[in-house]
């Protein structure tokens, strides 16, 4: 693993604070979800009730996540301005040290590959200044752990990334496949630990309360919304699906990840960034809700892409390049204005993201399953 070269940090610092000097005004003006989440902060400040009604769309973020933002309350006191300025300045560096670590071991051609393939999420996420690129610096720090050979640490992070947004809860379920027992443990015990814990404010017993607060909301706010919310579930009504047919979609997404898993092949048993980036994916898509920037995720996947092989066989290496190019279009976001599309591919560009993030699952678990022999060729070119 190199260590990045002076130039190389000296660039990456002069982006991110280009990039933090028009995400930080871009997310004051909008507001976002971090407004909405910073009154529950500042509630829990107070000692008053946290979950005692339901936002207009979705659920309120979960109790660790709302305890992480006290510091910010606390600023938003003085200025809420200043506090939503250094929630972008956090996430930016949050970024930046994420993508630093991806390079480090896969290259920085790579890693600006993969975040030009997610360039319309990533950019939606400051503008709505949600909390996902604080998710993909602890799936990186998960998945650099792996590597390394700290399956403890590894369980820190994804247990905080599940104690935070829930969702990444199946990367747990991935490192109890792999039989992971320590990570898994330091995981399942990192996640209750922060989302009790992060309510000690009302007191053991009011802690357990304001979680089962929570819970509930959650589950009212998912049997109101159906599977509206949800990207796969959207996707299969949106299409003329019924639920039955979103819980086949899901199943038969679960399975071909799960079969991608169990497809051992020399050199790739030990590839958690692959594993962890094509069970991420998953993860998005069966989310109860998942909105359009939450496949910024997608940055660890899209590295393993880019870093596997191309097939050795011609016809092969053309169709995974073609899938690979496709999927990136669909999922960078370079396609959903108006004018690029006819009316004929309403459905095209209504279900955008979800195309193409089936696309990658589609192309990375093929890339598996079929046995494709190695070769010197890049996956792209």
């Amino acid at each position: 693993m190199a260590e990045l070269t002076r130039r190389q940090r000296t660039a990456l610092v002069v982006v991110c604070v280009l990039y933090a000097a028009v995400v930080i005004p871009v997310g004051i003006h909008k507001g976002g979800d971090f407004v909405v989440e910073l009154g529950l902060s500042d509630r829990l400040l107070s000692g008053t009730p946290l979950y005692t009604q339901s936002p207009t769309k979705g659920v309120f973020w979960p109790p660790f996540a709302i305890a992480a933002l006290v510091p910010f309350a606390l600023v938003a006191r003085a200025s809420l301005a200043l506090s939503q300025g250094l929630w972008a300045a956090t996430n930016v560096a949050l970024l930046a040290w994420s993508l630093a670590r991806l390079a480090r071991r896969w290259g920085w051609k790579t890693v600006v590959l993969g975040v030009a393939a997610v360039a319309k999420p990533l950019q939606g996420n400051f503008e709505h200044q949600n909390l996902l690129v604080v998710l993909l610096a602890l799936i990186v720090a998960g998945i650099d752990d792996l590597y390394e050979g700290r399956e403890r640490n590894a369980g820190v992070w994804f247990g905080a990334a599940t104690a935070a947004k829930m969702f990444p809860g199946l990367l747990l379920a991935y490192l109890a496949y792999r039989r992971r027992w320590r990570a898994l443990g330091a995981g399942v015990a990192v996640a209750g630990a922060l989302t009790v814990g992060s309510m000690l404010r009302y007191g053991p017993t009011g802690a357990v309360s304001a979680v089962r607060d929570w819970v509930v909301m959650a589950r009212g706010g998912q049997r109101a919304a159906g599977f509206g919310f949800q990207p796969l579930g959207s996707w299969v009504l949106g299409l003329g699906g019924s639920d039955t047919g979103v819980w086949l979609a899901m199943g038969a997404c679960a399975a071909l990840v799960a079969a991608a898993l169990m497809a051992h092949r020399a050199g790739e048993e030990g590839n958690p960034l692959y594993e962890a980036g094509l069970v991420t994916i998953l993860a998005v898509l069966v989310s109860p809700i998942g909105w359009f920037y939450y496949q910024l995720l997608a940055i660890p996947a899209w590295v393993a892409a880019l870093t596997l092989p191309a097939p050795a066989e011609r016809r092969a290496a053309l169709a995974w390049r073609a899938t690979l190019w496709v999927a990136g279009i669909m999922l960078s976001g370079v396609l959903t204005f108006d004018h690029l599309y006819p009316d004929a591919l309403v459905l095209l560009k209504r279900y955008n993201y979800v195309w193409g993030a089936l696309l990658l699952l589609a192309a990375l678990a093929g890339h598996r399953l079929v046995h494709f022999r190695r070769s010197p060729q890049p996956a792209l070119v």
